[in-house]
């Protein structure tokens, strides 16, 4: 009491972040452990995370953000179908055993991945309909968004009582749709640079081998799908539709 003490008030009378010196103090020093489990001090990291709810709004916002720019960058072209949206409905759990309950919450996740993944190929098929060769940069640029978008979807949906098997294919997804964002980052970085009049000879030809191997890995990941989809439909039965390619 008298070691969280002392940090706590030195930490407020130099004017800084009490959370961060407090835990680092501790934690760096060995000494959390010494510190009785109700006087320790959260993680900031952990305080500071965004809750499950607010990535979900977080996501929502950037969907409509995303389907705003895309339908503004085809406002000079033909009037085109909008990205096909909605939600997979929520099931009450009711009175039966566990085995009952565990179908039926990964059966709602697996739909509502389904849902997210069809919105990623809907929104990156309305970006490539909009392309011109005067927005090229900024059509890659929206591609960017929808991979990550679709990354922070995927972390959002709950995962309570979910078999592993689809949370641990959920988070191979999520990190190859950001691995995708990162990808048209740099070709974006690339065709501004060559727009300066910077060599990007080389660069273009390490994104083009980073492309392909990216394409490559979506490949395996949907063999990926299609195995833990036959492995849910053994244990559980149907009901886990297939996905689109991705």
């Amino acid at each position: 009491m008298a070691l969280v003490g002392g940090v706590w008030l030195g930490a407020i009378y130099l004017g800084v972040d009490v959370r961060h010196v407090v835990f680092g103090a501790l934690a760096e020093s060995n000494l959390m452990d010494k510190v009785p489990e109700q006087w320790r001090p959260a993680n900031p990291a952990e305080a500071d995370a965004p809750t499950a709810q607010e990535l979900a709004e977080s996501v929502q916002k950037e969907l409509i953000a995303l389907r705003q720019e895309i339908a503004a960058l085809r406002t000079a072209q033909l009037d085109g179908h909008s990205a096909p949206g909605g939600e997979a409905g929520t099931e009450d759990s009711s009175d039966v055993d566990p085995q009952q309950l565990t179908k039926q919450a990964t059966l709602v996740y697996w739909a509502r991945l389904q849902i997210v993944v069809q919105n990623e190929i809907a929104l990156q098929r309305d970006a490539e309909s909009a392309a011109t060769n005067g927005n090229a940069t900024k059509v890659a640029a929206l591609k960017g968004r929808i991979s990550r978008l679709t990354a922070s979807a995927i972390r959002a949906l709950p995962i309570t009582g979910v078999d592993p098997a689809a949370v641990t294919l959920a988070k191979d997804l999520a990190n190859w749709y950001e691995q995708g964002a990162q990808l048209f980052d740099q070709a974006v970085a690339i065709w501004e640079s060559s727009a300066r009049g910077s060599s990007g000879g080389q660069l273009s030809k390490e994104w083009e081998q980073a492309q392909i191997q990216h394409r490559n890995e979506g490949r395996l990941l949907g063999d990926q799908v299609a195995a833990v989809r036959d492995s849910l439909t053994r244990r559980f039965g149907e009901g886990f539709a297939g996905f689109s390619s991705l």
